[in-house]
């Protein structure tokens, strides 16, 4: 806007000829000299991470989320046979509140948490993406009407249990397998046994006879 009035005072160039124009739109010029706007282009700023590959728009909303509101995640060990919480859910704040300052909606957070395991793990399947984006839902809602904040909240949920009982089997294996063998030994072969020369019997029809 200033370059138009600067433009139009100091250069004298009628208004009608002078346009404002933001990133991406496009002026056509004809071959009478007259000029108009015709349109936009998508245009924006690029951004590179340090090893030169494209950030994407939503890696980049994330971050100003991120950066804003801070992050929250909750870890749920669980048994995978019977579906019970092993250990108390353990809560990560990030950029948003201090644990040891807010034990009230810690404690609200950990209920909620016990009684929704309780409620879907309960001796059945269960799909893990389908409880994931629950509870991060429903945290999300619990946080904000307690603080009027809405960090990222990241559900981790980690099923401990089974396991397979073929480790005798392959121990045996492998003792098998490292049994040393002892080469074969190698069979020498058989020979006729020989009279020695001086034990050579002659027969009675070949003794020389003196004459």
């Amino acid at each position: 806007v200033h370059n138009a009035e600067l433009a139009h005072k100091e250069c004298h160039i009628p208004r009608e000829n002078i346009f404002v124009c933001d990133s991406g739109d496009v002026v056509e010029i004809f071959h009478d000299g007259t000029a108009k706007k015709t349109g936009r282009v998508p245009v924006g700023g690029i951004m590179y991470d340090d090893s030169g590959a494209v950030v994407s728009e939503v890696v980049l909303k994330d971050r100003v989320h991120m950066a804003n509101e801070g992050m929250f995640v909750v870890v749920l060990t669980v048994s995978k046979n019977g579906g019970r919480l092993l250990t108390s859910p353990d809560i990560i704040s990030r950029g948003f509140i201090y644990l040891r300052d807010s034990e009230e909606l810690m404690g609200l957070i950990r209920q909620y948490l016990k009684q929704k395991v309780a409620r879907i793990f309960s001796g059945r399947k269960v799909d893990l993406d389908i409880i994931k984006k629950e509870i991060k839902d429903e945290i999300t809602h619990i946080l904000y009407d307690q603080t009027r904040r809405t960090p990222i909240v990241i559900p981790v949920i980690n099923e401990i249990g089974g396991g397979g009982g073929n480790g005798g089997a392959n121990n045996n294996d492998s003792t098998r397998n490292n049994v040393t063998r002892r080469p074969a030994q190698q069979q020498k072969p058989f020979r006729t046994p020989q009279t020695p020369a001086s034990d050579v019997v002659v027969p009675a029809d070949n003794r020389p006879h003196d004459i």
